[in-house]
This record gives C-alpha cells, sequence and structure tokens, in this order.
C-alpha cells in the first residue's frame, strides 16, 4: 500500500521561501567530497540541514547516497540527498546522473520501459522511468534495486499521464538531487499494483518513442524500493539522531542517520514510548482541543502542519505559514493504534520574522496550516532535539513488529 503521499508537503519550503528570498540557479558538482571528519560505523551515516544545492531552503535534511552500475565499482556519489520518511525511494534527477554510471532500464510486461509517478499533496508530482542500481549509504549495500530517474528528457512526453501540476524535474524546483523515501514500507506501492493497472504509480511506453504512456501493473520485485529495507542486515528500520536547534533558528545543523533498530550497539534504543502505526503510517494526535486521526511524522515535510482557528496566517509571500503576534506553544498527545500515547510540546512562532536575512535554514519553530482538519503533520521541526525510531512493515525489532514510530 503507498504510503503518505497524499499527505506531503514536499515542496512547499523551496516554493514558498525562494519566493520570499531569491532561489539561486546552479548546484555545483554533484559528487560529494564529504563533509565531516568524523569517524561512522558502517550502519550510519551523517545528515545535514542547511540552505541546499539549489539556493535558500529551510528545514531540509540531506544526505549523501552512492549509486553503482549494478555489480560493478562504477559508482557516483551524489549530495544533497533529501531524507524523506514519508516517501519510499530513491529518486534522482536525471539531470544529477553521470554518464560514467550506467543504470539499466527495468521493462515492464510489454518489454517496454516501465514509469513511475509520485505525486505530492501540493499538486506537483515526480515523473520518471525505473532503472536498476546498487545503492550504497555508509557501508550498507542495497544490490540491484529499482529506483527512480527523476526529469530524463527522452520520458517527459507522457508526464500527464501522472498528474497535472509542477513537475519536479529540476534542481531548482525540487531543491535536492534526489529523493531518499525510507519510509515504513518496502516499496511505493506494494501489493495493490500487482494486479491493478489503474495504481496511478506505474506506466508503460506505449510505443518505441515512448510518446505516450498507459497504465500498467507492477510486481513487488520490479517496484522502486526502500534500499535500507533490501540491506542483508540492519533492514528493519532506522532511526534519525539531530541536535537540539536554537529556538531563534541557526544556519546549519548535522546529525546522523542509524540504520537497523537493536542490531547493532549504536542501534540500541530504550524509548519513552513506541506508538504502532496503522497500514498508511497514521497515529493519532490531539492538538489545541482536536482529535487528528490521521497523524504522522516526516523528515520530508519542512514544517508542523495543522489547522488552527487560533493561529493567523502570514502575509505577502510567506502566506502559507502562521504568523503569530508571539511565539505560542502547544502539547500535544500522540496515540498509537496500540493504545501507547505520549506528550510532547511544540513551538510555533512568527514565519515571516523567522524568514528575515535568509541565513537560518534550521527553524524549529516553523508551522503553517494543513489544510486538513483530521491531519496533524509531524515535519522536521518535530525531529530537532530527538532520536526518533521509524519502525518498518512486517520487521521486528525489541520495540516490537513494525510499523511504529518510537522516541
Amino acid at each position: 500500500m503507498c504510503f503518505l503521499d497524499a499527505a506531503r508537503k514536499l515542496v512547499l519550503v523551496s516554493t514558498i521561501v525562494g519566493a520570499i528570498t531569491g532561489c539561486g540557479g546552479g548546484g555545483g558538482s554533484a559528487v560529494s567530497t564529504g563533509s565531516s571528519s568524523v569517524t561512522r560505523a558502517a550502519n550510519e551515516v551523517e545528515v545535514t540541514v542547511d540552505k541546499g544545492p539549489a539556493g535558500y531552503n529551510v528545514n531540509r535534511l540531506y544526505t549523501d547516497v552512492t549509486i553503482c552500475t549494478p555489480g560493478t565499482l562504477q559508482c557516483q556519489t551524489i549530495n544533497h540527498v533529501l531524507v524523506d520518511t514519508g516517501s519510499i525511494g530513491l529518486r534522482i534527477l536525471a539531470s544529477e546522473l553521470s554518464t560514467n554510471v550506467s543504470l539499466p532500464e527495468v521493462k515492464s510486461g510489454a518489454e517496454t520501459p516501465l514509469l513511475n509517478c509520485l505525486q505530492f499533496v501540493d499538486n506537483s508530482f515526480a515523473w520518471g522511468p525505473v532503472v536498476t542500481a546498487d545503492v550504497v549509504l555508509g557501508g550498507k549495500t542495497a544490490s540491484a534495486i529499482s529506483v527512480q530517474v527523476i526529469g530524463d528528457p527522452a520520458f517527459d512526453g507522457p508526464s500527464g499521464s501522472c498528474a497535472a501540476g509542477v513537475p519536479n524535474n529540476t534542481l531548482a524546483v525540487l531543491g535536492a538531487r534526489g529523493i531518499l523515501g525510507v519510509g515504513i514500507n518496502a516499496e511505493d506501492c506494494g501489493i495493490s499494483c500487482i494486479g491493478n493497472a489503474a495504481n496511478g504509480h506505474y506506466f508503460n511506453c506505449a510505443d518505441a518513442t515512448c510518446r505516450t504512456a498507459r497504465p500498467s501493473t507492477a510486481a513487488l520485485v520490479l517496484q522502486v524500493k526502500n534500499p535500507v529495507s533490501q540491506f542483508v542486515q540492519d533492514n528493519n528500520g532506522l532511526s534519525i539522531e539531530l541536535p537540539a536547534a536554537a529556538s531563534a533558528g541557526q544556519s546549519s545543523l548535522v546529525g546522523k542517520m542509524v540504520f537497523g533498530v537493536g542490531t547493532q550497539v549504536n542501534s540500541t534504543i530504550t524509548p519513552s514510548a513506541t506508538l504502532s502505526t496503522n497500514a498508511l503510517g497514521y497515529i493519532k494526535v490531539t492538538l489545541d482541543g482536536r482529535a487528528r486521526p490521521n497523524s504522522f511524522i516526516d523528515t520530508g515535510s519542512n514544517a508542523l502542519y495543522f489547522d488552527s482557528s487560533t493561529m493567523p496566517l502570514c502575509a505577502g509571500s510567506a502566506k502559507d505559514f502562521f504568523c503569530p503576534v508571539a511565539a505560542t506553544d502547544f502539547t500535544t498527545t500522540l496515540v498509537g493504534s496500540n493504545f501507547v500515547q505520549t506528550s510532547v510540546q511544540i513551538s510555533v512562532a512568527n514565519a515571516s520574522d523567522q524568514f528575515i536575512g535568509g541565513s537560518n535554514t534550521v527553524l524549529p519553530r516553523l508551522g503553517g496550516p494543513s489544510g486538513d482538519s483530521r491531519t496533524f503533520d509531524g515535519g522536521l521541526p518535530f525531529f530537532y532535539g530527538r532520536r526518533v525510531v521509524i519502525g518498518f512493515a512486517g520487521k521486528t525489532s525489541a520495540l516490537g513488529i513494525g510499523p511504529y514510530y518510537a522516541f
């Protein structure tokens, strides 16, 4: 089953903040030279929050991803790939791929290229062919898995089969060189795409030129994969570990993503609460006097999103965020489908004030309306100062059988 595609805020920050301060072009080399001298375990990678590769973005969590021609040492390391616990699969912009790395196309049952669509709530989408790659994260490798190439010009023609709206097919629009979707599931669609061609996720070329596309089924083995779930070990989940951020904001932040839950010394955790989710990754959150049963936490969202009758909206180009006169604190109660509950304090401050100067990319008090009274979207600010565990569906750990959140 598809995970959270209909409740995401992936592109909102690059659209709104770019409008405030201007969004620069270019992005430099896609080959990372590394940003830290810290020696890391094989099952962890560094993650950073900074302005991004295409201008000023805020609350975006990035990491480096290495992709290789399957079974070879022909590899490329790509920096500033967005870490997204609210989607599934690795998706890389075609413009960022080196010609030295050959990624074989995945063919559908009709022996034509398999095409993939990922739709976001802000009426934007990612479209492109499915290819096979070895994916390396730190010292771990997911061998010969399906990934998506976004914005491949050879397949741009039928993108209307995916969705209307804005295509996330350039560095300037996406604000990242790709998306690393490490949510609760192993595949981006699952069993619903095996026998149903009208699934909205998979298509194939209707002719040799691929000027039109038609809906397609996709076997599990062909579907875009969560790379972490495909590791030989340390594959039952992951944790995001970020330090606390200054309430007024700061220019950058460095943390880590650890693969596995209780599989190594560095992935062992005794959380204060483990909240099981339903199949869509939802828990119930009570906030501002309202129960919100379709709630989730998601590093791919750049703010704390929830509808509120008491929080005023900003004016001008920041109109999609909250602008209270003074910072406002809320107590949230989170309840899992296992009926475990815990309380978390959040704070929302004036977004326009936070954006002034365009120097702080870490904004822990950024909030905005979700557009859905049943939803609280705990975006990246929720993760600051916490160690958050994502347990994968059907996988067992000392914390239970996934899916779950723990912190």
